[in-house]
């Protein structure tokens, strides 16, 4: 299943957010909990993350998971409307409500920081 989300540009922006905060590559992946090598990948857009990865990776750099997704900042509420919209289209009923339950997980975590 095509998810139309670009990788490279996805780790280059997880990069360029390390880099701004002048943090090594094993900062981060210890911080997050993963390896190093895993993080590269990440970076190169050559491995994919799990939800549990990106949410660390946008709490431990201080940015938005749409900005890491989708360089949507202006409006960061059409950005994940769109992915939504998206998914919906091509995951089961099933797979969409495992989807639904991540995110608003992720909203309560959210709240509770």
């Amino acid at each position: 299943m095509e998810t139309g989300l670009d990788y490279k540009a996805i780790g280059s922006r997880i990069r360029k957010s390390r880099l701004d905060r002048n943090m090594s590559q094993e900062k981060l992946a210890e911080q997050c909990e993963i390896s190093a090598s895993f993080l590269g990948h990440i970076e190169r857009g050559t491995r994919k993350m799990s939800l549990e990865t990106l949410v660390r990776l946008s709490k431990i750099l201080n940015t938005s998971i749409d900005y890491l997704l989708v360089d949507q900042t202006a409006s960061p509420g059409l950005a994940v409307s769109q992915i939504l919209s998206e998914a919906e289209a091509r995951l089961s009923k099933e797979q969409y409500k495992k989807l639904e339950n991540a995110i608003k997980a992720l909203i309560t975590s959210a709240e509770l920081l």
